[in-house]
Order: C-alpha cells, then sequence, then structure tokens
C-alpha cells in the first residue's frame, strides 16, 4: 500500500475491493483507492471465510458426538474366565429418538440396549458381552428439536451370571442440559 499524490486515499492492488482512480491520464501511472464499501465487504468476506474455516474444522455445527471407545467393553462382572459361553452372536440396535428440551443420553442409551437385549433373550441369549455404542444429536434450529441417532454393538451369548442392564462406558456420554421429552422413536 502507498499513498497516492493527488489525494489523501489509501491506495491497494487488490482490485476486487477497490475502485480505479478518475485521475487524468496525464497523472501518475492509475491507481486503485481503498473505499469504505470496499474495505467493509473485506471484513465481511473474512469474517465468511474463518466461519467457514471453523465449521470444517469442527465437522458439523449443531451436531454433538460421543462413542464408548475405540474397543468393545465386557461388564467387569461377565468378564471372569467361564463366566460365558464361548459362543457369541453379533447383534446390532440402531435407533432414532427425536426430543424436545433436551437430551438425557443416558436414558436413551438404556433403552436401545434393552431392546437388543430383548432381541437377545429371543435367541436364548441372557447376557450382552462386547459392547459398543455411538450416539449423533443433531440440533434442529426451526423448531427446537434434537434428532438422536444411536447405535449399539454387543454379542449376545448365555451366563450363569444375570446381565448387569446397564449401558457400558457411560462416563464417555455427552447430552444436552434441560428436561427431555421422547416425542418419536425410530421415525
Amino acid at each position: 500500500m502507498r499513498l497516492s499524490s493527488e489525494s489523501p486515499t489509501v491506495v491497494a492492488s487488490d482490485s476486487s475491493l477497490i475502485h480505479r482512480n478518475t485521475a487524468p491520464a496525464s497523472s501518475a501511472p492509475s491507481t486503485m483507492h481503498l473505499t469504505f464499501p470496499g474495505v467493509a465487504s473485506m471484513f465481511v468476506k473474512m469474517r465468511r471465510a474463518s466461519s467457514q474455516a471453523k465449521v470444517n474444522a469442527q465437522g458439523k455445527p449443531n451436531h454433538i458426538e460421543s462413542c464408548s471407545g475405540l474397543e468393545p467393553v465386557t461388564d467387569p462382572s461377565l468378564s471372569g474366565e467361564n463366566a460365558t459361553l464361548s459362543r457369541k452372536l453379533p447383534m446390532t440396535q440402531t435407533d432414532v429418538y427425536t426430543c424436545i428440551g433436551g437430551v438425557n443420553i443416558l436414558v436413551l442409551l438404556r433403552a436401545t440396549r434393552s431392546a437388543l437385549m430383548e432381541r437377545a433373550e429371543t435367541l436364548g441369549a441372557n447376557v450382552l458381552v462386547d459392547e459398543s455404542w455411538k450416539c449423533t444429536i443433531c440440533k434442529n434450529r426451526s423448531n427446537g428439536t434434537y434428532k438422536v441417532n444411536i447405535r449399539y454393538q454387543a454379542s449376545a451369548t448365555r451366563s450363569t451370571i444375570p446381565d448387569p442392564h446397564k449401558p457400558v462406558a457411560l462416563d464417555n456420554a455427552k447430552g444436552v442440559p434441560g428436561l427431555m421429552t421422547i416425542i418419536k422413536r425410530n421415525d
């Protein structure tokens, strides 16, 4: 940038933000002036680029994701030697909840695990081992509802030790504070 000799305005070389000098051809070579609208436009573009960079770095802006961990987990009471049969049947339960007011992920995980346990019982199993889950909470801005996707995976087997009836790795669960009301399940 430099100061132009014919006017007290700042001159720059970026043509997308400035206008051409209208000085006569006999004066100094054509220079470009920064104008107030041009500078304002530049700040708007910078803000948009910054916001877009944050969104790209964070993933989707209104999503909260949590999972049980990288490896499947078995409840400690079922981890002992000969606690379960060696034959295991892998199972998956995917539920979609629509909630309003907040999201109590502990309640939703327990409901999804219970549905998976019911399916396992129909196949003759009485415990779930090697459990893992993944949860994504999406906020709908237009009506304030939350769409919660839960995928719960486990292996069904038999054991003499009763099933603990609670999801694993609950300390990793992230919810939304508030009084949750479930509007719909599995839409």
